[in-house]
């Protein structure tokens, strides 16, 4: 299948398209809200919750830095297990290979007959 631009229209997302055709894929859910007053008092909550927590940064930011930095330290932790953990698997997966290196190179293969070359020429 090509990447023909008519081809792909029907299944792009909306905000792929012209202005016009971005508002009439949103008029099927313009039409739902008056019918479901949730979607507004939800976008509310959110505003209400986005405001009190820009009004509030500082004292959430002190809060919450003892949890930043124990996490911070924890991650770490865990880098530094995940990077010996690694360098172990690196070192075995070699030991293993040169093992197997070295059972390939004691097992000795039959040369291949020759092929008779026939005299039809």
């Amino acid at each position: 299948m090509t990447d023909h631009p008519e081809t792909l229209a029907p299944y792009r997302m909306p905000w792929r398209r012209d202005q016009l055709k971005q508002v009439g894929a949103l008029t099927p859910m313009l039409r739902y809200i008056p019918k479901n007053p949730l979607f507004l008092i939800g976008a509310a909550v959110v505003g209400v919750a986005s405001v009190l927590a820009w009004r509030n940064r500082e004292k959430i930011a002190t809060a919450a830095s003892p949890l930043i930095d124990d996490a911070r330290a924890k991650g770490h932790a865990f880098i530094d297990d995940a990077k010996a953990k690694g360098e172990e698997l690196i070192e075995q997966a070699k030991t293993t290979g040169e093992a197997v290196a070295a059972k390939a190179a004691r097992v000795r293969r039959r040369a291949a007959p020759e092929k008779a070359v026939s005299d039809l020429h």
